[in-house]
């Protein structure tokens, strides 16, 4: 697995820096100098995490069930991704 160096952990919170305050992705938390995962948060009904890991080719991300949900090639490409996952919007969990 791929890990995420500084750089890649400033770039993600300029990009949820950028995100409106209502927007479905209320943070994100990594742990260590050089994490493998990074957990990105939502809430509607209730909270939940999904954890993003670095690939050969971007990034990808997974449910608390480990199912892939979403994948890009860029962090930004990615924010288009998530947003696009059935049931954020509405608060479901499809």
């Amino acid at each position: 697995m791929q890990t995420f160096s500084q750089s890649d952990l400033d770039a993600i919170d300029k990009l949820w820096r950028s995100v409106p305050a209502d927007h479905v992705w209320t943070g994100w938390s990594a742990s260590g100098a050089e994490p493998k995962e990074v957990w990105l948060y939502r809430t509607r009904a209730h909270w939940r995490k999904f954890p993003l890991r670095k690939t050969e080719t971007g990034y990808a991300l997974f449910d608390e069930k480990d199912r892939k949900v979403a994948d890009a090639e860029t962090l930004e490409s990615l924010l288009s991704a998530v947003e696009s996952i059935p049931g954020l919007r509405t608060g479901t969990d499809s």
